[in-house]
């Protein structure tokens, strides 16, 4: 049960409500003094907040909806009735894509890239304080482990039957520990990446957290899962399409810039290899959860290394290489587009 802050009549406030609206409230100071420092309006940026913030609460309603439906009596309850249930950050991720696409169409917003970078650092620092809302409920745990009665590695939580406190795995401190790297790691790179390119920081975290949410994702005990598939979770899913998409797009750029290499190729087969490991250790770890960790041992690996691969072709696509060699003809090394030097969303 969350536990509650402080009671004012018949209002209860929760830990949990408190501080997961502190995460919210950190991201959206954050999104809109990237949006404005970077040449954003001011009425664009609260249109695009307003907007977001409406349409990421249906989506990621709906995403849980459909994944606990038996959480809900009917799917208008779930829509109408908010005094229960939960919410999926999946739905959060859609929520501000979508709306950006949108005011990108309608001409609100400018620089669809740019916006995207702003919303990657926003939603990390988000995340690493919302993250810590699970301090106060139930939610976001792994399995039990014995010998640990303290953080980092585990937090009690109460089994609703017997009254005792379970020692469970802090998926959530740890899903927090890497959003605030994140947010570090990316805004040192936004404000000093020489070679960056407009999207690029939005890129690299789609590679970098989709890659530590196919590991984190899989140690929770209430990840959700598609009502076909009870195997790999929808977080599991959406996080290796992010990864994935990221790669690709590092890898056109690259092979744009370059040309084509031979040596693309074993680059490319160890991709797809460390892929194919972190997919089977999750299998593993289903089949034979007393190896656990052994087996996210490895996935870890694998995951680490696909988060290397990701910023080598990244850099390998911004760097050019010398003339001559199969890159184009008078390029410098390092060098930026010139509609870029002065980027405006």
């Amino acid at each position: 049960m969350d536990k509650i802050a402080w009671i004012s009549g018949d209002t209860f406030v929760y830990w949990y409500s408190l501080i997961l609206t502190l995460g919210v409230l950190a991201g959206m100071c954050v999104f809109m003094g990237l949006f404005l420092r970077s040449g954003g309006s001011l009425p664009a940026g609260l249109v695009f907040l307003a907007a977001a913030v409406v349409l990421s609460l249906v989506l990621s309603r709906l995403v849980h909806w459909y994944c606990r439906p038996t959480a809900y009596e009917s799917l208008a309850k779930a829509m109408t009735d908010l005094s229960g249930g939960g919410y999926a950050l999946c739905g959060v991720f859609a929520g501000c894509v979508f709306t950006a696409l949108a005011l990108r169409l309608m001409g609100i917003v400018k620089d669809l890239p740019g916006v995207l970078d702003c919303l990657a650092l926003a939603g990390s620092l988000a995340i690493a304080v919302g993250r810590l809302a699970c301090l106060y409920s139930g939610a976001d745990r792994g399995a039990e482990i014995s010998g640990v009665t303290s953080l980092p590695l585990v937090y009690p939580v109460v089994n609703p039957v017997s009254g005792a406190a379970e020692y469970r795995f802090a998926t959530f401190l740890f899903q927090a520990v890497v959003a605030a790297a994140l947010f570090g790691v990316l805004s040192a790179y936004r404000r000093w990446g020489r070679k960056r390119l407009p999207g690029d920081v939005a890129l690299l975290f789609m590679a970098w957290y989709g890659a530590s949410q196919i590991l984190w994702d899989s140690t929770r005990y209430d990840s959700l899962f598609l009502r076909s598939n009870g195997f790999v979770s929808v977080a599991q899913i959406l996080s290796a399409l992010a990864l994935v998409t990221a790669l690709v797009t590092f890898s056109l750029r690259m092979w744009k810039r370059r040309g084509w290499q031979l040596w693309y190729v074993p680059m490319w087969l160890s991709v797809l290899g460390m892929l194919a490991g972190a997919g089977y250790m999750e299998y593993y770890v289903q089949r034979h959860g007393n190896q656990a960790l052994f087996a996210y041992t490895v996935m870890g690996a694998c995951l680490l290394g696909l988060v290397g691969m990701s910023w080598w072709i990244h850099a390998l696509g911004t760097a050019g290489s010398p003339e001559g060699g199969g890159c184009l003809a008078g390029s410098k090394i390092g060098s930026v587009p010139a509609e870029y030097e002065n980027h405006r969303l």
